[in-house]
């Protein structure tokens, strides 16, 4: 289990671009985040005073992104970044409702090479209802041995 200390430890987002409260658990293929973040008031992801539903979908990638680190699949010379978004299946209008209680982001790694990875992935509200299910692309860009990027 990890805390949102060892989170932000493990991943770029810091501060409030960080959305994960917690890792309950992980193998090699899956990852299990939990999340009180959606319910803050200055989330800074709000718009009109409102959380909607897709940024679930940033919640999962970086989810994604700890379970590359977690699991020794991304290093500090890996440079990840969100390629695409699949197959997303909104099942509410927002996600700060106080009714959907902590969240679980549940991710699965579907496919991994020297391009990149793909994750599927679904977040659920506190009673285990799904809120928003989807497919992540994440694409690697090396850094070379002195830090810039590698063309």
């Amino acid at each position: 289990m990890l805390d949102r200390a060892a989170i932000l430890e493990k991943i770029p987002h810091k501060g409030q671009s960080c959305l994960l409260d917690e890792c309950s658990s992980w193998t090699d293929d899956t990852l299990t985040a939990l999340t009180r973040v959606h319910l803050i008031p200055d989330n800074p992801l709000r718009h009109d005073g409102r959380l909607g539903v897709l940024v679930g979908a940033e919640m999962a990638m970086q989810a994604a992104a700890l379970h590359g680190a977690v699991t020794g699949a991304l290093n500090a010379t890996t440079i990840g970044y969100l390629a695409s978004l699949r197959d997303l299946e909104p099942r509410c209008d927002r996600l700060d409702r106080a009714a959907y209680g902590t969240l679980t982001i549940s991710v699965r790694r579907e496919q991994k090479d020297s391009a990149g990875m793909v994750y599927s992935f679904t977040v659920c509200s506190q009673l285990e209802e799904p809120l928003l299910t989807g497919r992540g692309i994440v694409m690697f860009r090396a850094m070379s041995p002195l830090g810039a990027l590698a063309v």
